[in-house]
């Protein structure tokens, strides 16, 4: 708060730091104890409530639930939709969990060893996926009901590279609908599907 300016002194930023800290339902006293202290969840609440005291516009998440129990993610996901309805906030999320993404993002950003395969509003994007790696992800999450007879699999080869391909697409070696003439020397362009919907894949027809 001393280094973007906020409050006139110490008292009024304490006051300010209490305020938030009850915001993200933790007590007041919490601003007087050690680290090692709080729960996981606690400190990642502490950790938003940091965050929030200069007022962001713009917040980058970078995977803000990953390591706790699934009650406690439930908890911190809650707690950052209500702050971004209360303040206006726009969040980038970064992470690895399909079922967060699907929870609170509204457009999707799908990527490949750091190239975006997939360009989406959520809902559409689960819907209708139609890059060879969104599909195997999104048929990777467990679904209550399922029959796996009824569900059609995509399923990856080999397994991750750490490299990406300088000539052909990066996920290539590992897609089954690649086509080595053509994907393993030419890098797909991003490819429009429909409104807001991009897919950078040769085959991002359905029937393909």
């Amino acid at each position: 708060m001393k280094v973007h300016g906020i409050g006139d002194s110490r008292e009024e930023r304490i006051e300010r730091a209490a305020d938030l800290l009850r915001q993200v339902q933790l007590d007041e006293d919490t601003l007087w104890r050690y680290p090692h202290e709080f729960s996981g969840g606690q400190r990642q609440r502490i950790s938003i409530a940091r965050a929030l005291i200069v007022d962001p516009e713009f917040v980058v998440a970078d995977e803000p639930v990953s390591a706790l129990d699934v009650s406690i993610q439930a908890q911190i996901l809650n707690l950052l939709m209500d702050a971004q309805e209360k303040r206006g906030l726009t969040y980038m999320l970064i992470t690895h969990d399909l079922s967060v993404v699907e929870h609170v993002s509204t457009r999707v950003a799908v990527m490949y060893l750091g190239v975006i395969c997939e360009l989406a509003r959520t809902k559409e994007l689960f819907k209708a996926p139609r890059h060879p790696y969104t599909q195997a992800l999104i048929d990777a999450l467990p679904r209550f009901g399922d029959s796996m007879n009824m569900r059609r699999y995509h399923t990856l080869l080999n397994t991750p590279r750490t490299g990406g391909n300088d000539l052909g697409c990066p996920f290539f070696l590992r897609c089954r609908k690649a086509k080595p003439e053509r994907c393993g020397e030419e890098c797909p362009p991003m490819i429009w599907i429909e409104k807001d919907h991009f897919s950078s894949c040769f085959f991002s027809d359905p029937e393909a």
